[in-house]
């Protein structure tokens, strides 16, 4: 396995997780920003107790963080 399959790998399971915890989760904000050159959409979902920022870059997750 090579850096690039990785790297999809890493991003197909970060999306999955998100869209997991947005339906189990709530959904406290939903945010979007774009320009000519990329769209940016961050998310901040209550799950098991906890609030995560999930932020999306041209339809892919990147990050998945927990807030304090």
């Amino acid at each position: 396995m090579n850096y690039a399959d990785r790297m999809e790998q890493e991003s197909r399971l970060m999306g999955r997780l998100a869209h997991w915890m947005e339906e189990h989760g709530e959904v406290i904000s939903d945010r979007q920003r774009s320009n000519a050159y990329t769209g940016i959409r961050i998310r901040e979902v209550l799950w098991r107790g906890n609030r995560y920022e999930i932020v999306d870059v041209d339809g892919m997750t990147c990050r998945i963080g927990r807030q304090e």
